[in-house]
């Protein structure tokens, strides 16, 4: 006996639908190499945090601090960056990554040279809401991570 599956059927089986994938994205890109190498950091950060893993956030945050001690005016990023780097508790890097990601965003604004950044906001987070930066639409909550991992909202394209 042979079994045959549609088209669809194979998608729905697989779970493989990329009919609402944007297909086209231009890659993020900066004007400074610097700058750059410190946004992939935060991003290992952020990631480590949506998953809940707070000692490779630490990893993520080390590797952060010595990239953002190349770029210039970023103490302030810097000292955040150091918090989550010095703790293994989630909740206190968490709270530090919204420090970080307000100093981030300053560092980044008019550095961008191709792709867009989106500023993401969770309404719930640390009592009054919280932002962080990511180069992909989607929402990946780093302030819940797989608790809520779809809460919050793009609250502005940067370009």
């Amino acid at each position: 006996m042979t079994l045959t599956f549609s088209y669809a059927q194979e998608k729905i089986k697989l779970n493989h639908d990329h009919s609402k994938m944007e297909m086209k994205q231009t890659p993020l890109e900066f004007s400074n190499e610097n700058v750059a190498n410190a946004y992939e950091h935060y991003e290992h950060v952020k990631n480590d945090l949506v998953g809940s893993n707070p000692g490779d956030a630490q990893k993520g945050a080390e590797m952060l601090n010595e990239a953002l001690g190349k770029v210039e005016g970023a103490d302030a990023a810097l000292s955040a960056s150091q918090k989550i780097a010095t703790t293994d508790n989630l909740k206190v890097q968490r709270k530090a990554f919204s420090e970080l990601s307000t100093e981030m965003e300053a560092l980044l604004r008019g550095k961008i040279t191709s792709g867009k950044l989106y500023k993401d906001f969770c309404p719930m987070a640390l009592n009054g809401g919280a932002y962080w930066l990511s180069s992909i639409e989607d929402i990946r909550n780093p302030y819940y991570g797989a608790q809520m991992l779809s809460c919050g909202k793009v609250t502005e394209v940067i370009e």
